[in-house]
């Protein structure tokens, strides 16, 4: 089990001014089918969207949507291609990079996506998803220091910054400071107690120091605070499954699948114990 860093995506949808009524119409629909998580309603009004958009920056915006409700149904290559469109009509969108970026790291094409984050940097220094998810792959990589630096950069622009907060308390796990790494967690609920992303994470050490009946009730108030966190279902899964519980494992997993996490991890998963 590894401790799990917050992972940034981003979706834009209504900031956009839009001239005519059924381009805001299709933009809502959009809206409200992916609030349902029906991603191919969501991509099918996309679609459309984008077809009669005219604005190039809009047109970019549309397709890194498109890129994010593909991605979440598990069409990655299709995914990939939308971002591309996205950066071709316009190259300084910097989501567009990120989103790719994430992607390929996914996917394993690690040199692809540290490319996408220079430039997503290279736009914007301080763009706090670049470094927070460049700061991740980093992490994956076993590279702790520039993980670290990453996320120091940008807690010493933004102090407030929670996640980048919570990535770097976590980079003390890799020195087997579990208790530390808890205590700054805890210290963190306290500022930002609705924070979802927080409670996985301290529901992620307690599971690591064998705390499982807390961890699970970290994991549990995860997911009281956004049902939709494919993440938090994931950790309550493992919770289920280190406790003994299969079929409960089972059916939480099931859950995390159906926002978009791989069968294939999940089938891992269950076949660990």
């Amino acid at each position: 089990m590894k401790i799990k860093s917050v992972i940034i995506s981003t979706l834009l949808l209504l900031t956009v001014s839009l001239n005519g009524q059924k381009n805001d119409e299709l933009l809502k629909q959009a809206q409200d089918c992916a609030n349902k998580s029906d991603y191919p309603c969501a991509i099918k009004a996309t679609q459309k969207l984008i077809k009669k958009e005219t604005d190039k920056h809009k047109i970019a915006i549309y397709y890194s949507n498109l890129g994010t409700f593909q991605r979440r149904i598990g069409k990655r290559e299709d995914a990939i291609k939308s971002y591309d469109q996205a950066i071709k009509a316009d190259p300084t969108l910097i989501m567009a990079f990120t989103n790719r970026a994430t992607l390929n790291a996914q996917m394993g094409n690690r040199e692809a996506a540290f490319a996408d984050y220079e430039s997503a940097l290279r736009l914007d220094s301080l763009d706090a998803t670049a470094l927070i998810n460049r700061a991740s792959l980093y992490d994956k990589m076993g590279e702790y220091d520039k993980s670290a630096n990453d996320l120091a950069k940008l807690i010493a622009a933004d102090p407030k910054n929670f996640k980048a907060r919570s990535n770097l308390a976590l980079t003390k796990s890799h020195k087997g400071n579990l208790e530390e790494v808890l205590n700054d967690l805890s210290q963190l609920i306290i500022e930002y107690p609705t924070e979802a992303i927080l409670h996985n994470n301290k529901a992620d050490v307690l599971m690591k120091l064998n705390r499982l009946d807390e961890a699970l009730q970290e994991a549990n108030m995860a997911i009281f605070l956004d049902e939709k966190y494919v993440t938090g279902q994931v950790t309550k899964g493992e919770i289920l499954m280190k406790l003994g519980k299969i079929e409960e494992a089972k059916a939480q997993l099931d859950l995390a699948v159906k926002l978009g996490f791989p069968q294939a991890e999940a089938d891992k998963i269950l076949s660990s114990k």
